[in-house]
């Protein structure tokens, strides 16, 4: 095992076979694991890390899109460590491979790139991600990428990093993070707690994450058998919780309907109402679905216009959040 730079050891190197890449990646918590831990991944829950860590079976996902995304992101990988280069004019330095943190031999990291500035060694994580997610990168990188990155500076020992994320192919959006050491303590305090559930078999809670009632859909996708006698007052209390949430929510959506109708009554024939010199909300009809309309009665001007008249179709949305 040798020792990296920054005083983190070299557990595997990057070109080792995949089969041990994961046995290594078992011995520990990574940076995406801890996001996962934290609740910040949407597709991966703390119970599948847990179940993961301690060795036992986890249904793959059968999610061909995320598959790709996966795959497109890791082709990708190289094209936005070359934007970062050209952007910053700092290096991206090669994965120097699987790091663990000799004091904390649980805490593992798995570097995209590295880089350097004015003689200091940073981590590089690089991201790819669709248009859609353009807004989440303007000012910061999103909380799970942050987390990400404290925890490989908690690893490495560096005093920065760097996040490159190429956005719908075509831009790519730098941001420089520096050393969090408050967050670094509270990411090793709930990693250890974490992987003291894996060295003593300990299942961690059930949370209510999406992500945790995918986990279970798959892992219970096939049951064998009929009835199982559970605890009367465990099972009642979820029941209650479960019936109380049911009448939040439609309550909640009693309160919005009403809230979007007075909304809707003081804008009549109004595409958008302005309040104290700012733009409120607006209520504009849906300028694709009239288009499609025009195209069709161009087409053919013998169609009876009523046949589109339809229901009306204007989108409510709402611009002067902050009140």
């Amino acid at each position: 095992m040798s020792t990296y730079p920054s005083g983190a050891t070299i557990a595997l190197e990057p070109d080792a076979p995949r089969d041990q890449w994961h046995a290594v990646r078992a011995t520990g918590i990574g940076g995406s694991d801890i996001a996962a831990i934290c609740g910040l991944n949407p597709y991966t829950s703390p119970l599948e890390i847990w179940l993961k860590k301690a060795g036992q079976p986890v249904p793959r996902r059968d999610d061909p899109v995320l598959s790709e995304a996966a795959e497109m992101g890791h082709e990708l990988e190289p094209v936005a460590a070359r934007r970062f280069t050209k952007m910053t004019g700092l290096p991206a330095l090669d994965n120097p491979g699987t790091l663990r943190r000799p004091d904390i031999p649980w805490a593992l990291v798995n570097l995209d790139r590295a880089t350097e500035e004015n003689g200091e060694r940073g981590a590089l994580e690089l991201k790819t991600r669709s248009s859609y997610a353009l807004n989440d990168w303007i000012d910061e990188p999103p909380t799970d990428v942050h987390v990400q990155v404290q925890w490989q500076l908690a690893v490495t020992g560096w005093p920065f990093a760097w996040t490159a994320c190429l956005i719908g192919g075509q831009r790519t959006i730098v941001h420089r993070i520096e050393r969090d050491d408050q967050m670094i303590d509270d990411l090793l305090a709930i990693g250890e707690e974490f992987w003291s559930w894996v060295e003593n078999r300990q299942q961690p809670p059930i949370d209510g994450s999406a992500a945790t009632g995918h986990l279970l859909d798959r892992l219970h996708a096939n049951p064998v058998q009929d009835v199982v006698v559970a605890d009367a007052l465990e099972v009642e209390q979820w029941l209650k919780l479960r019936a109380h949430a049911e009448e939040q929510i439609a309550s909640a959506d009693i309160a919005l309907q009403d809230a979007e109708n007075h909304l809707k009554a003081i804008a009549g024939d109004a595409t958008e109402v302005h309040i104290r010199g700012e733009l409120a909300y607006s209520w504009r009809p849906r300028r694709g679905q009239i288009a499609w309309k025009a195209a069709a009665l161009d087409a053919d001007p013998d169609i009876d216009p009523e046949q589109y008249r339809g229901q009306p179709t204007r989108t409510l949305r709402i611009h002067l959040e902050n009140l």
